[in-house]
């Protein structure tokens, strides 16, 4: 087939490795995305009994809530890059493009991490801001 390109034994063995690297990752990070969903569960109902007395478990159950969200959304875009590298091994003829893919999937994954970042040091700024006043 002509414009395609068939990685060798050894690259096919790289991505294979890779691909399960980031299916570990993802899969880690799914389920630090489900305790902290349980974790900020438990602090919104620590609110709820204590009241208004209890504002600051509300602010750390919605702090955990968002939290949750981006690992959950980074770990998603981290299992679809394992499964294109791991395509890349599985078939023939189509190489490039789940490259390609899985290149598109990082990418995205480390626009959510850069986000985050951002935001966490913003708020980190702001926090130590209000602190000294």
């Amino acid at each position: 087939m002509a414009g395609t390109h068939e990685f060798t034994a050894a690259e096919n063995l790289r991505f294979a490795a890779l691909a399960a690297r980031l299916r570990a990752a993802g899969a880690l990070l799914a389920a630090l995305a489900a305790l902290v969903v349980a974790l900020a569960g438990e602090a919104l109902f620590s609110l709820w009994v204590a009241g208004p007395a209890g504002a600051r478990f509300g602010i750390l159950g919605a702090a955990g809530l968002v939290l949750a969200m981006v690992v959950a959304v980074l770990a998603r875009w981290i299992l679809l890059a394992g499964r294109s590298f791991r395509a890349v091994v599985d078939t023939e003829g189509a190489d490039v493009g789940h490259a390609m893919d899985a290149v598109r999937s990082l990418r995205r994954s480390l626009r959510v991490l850069e986000a985050a970042a951002v935001a966490s040091l913003a708020l980190t700024v702001i926090a130590v801001v209000a602190h000294l006043r």
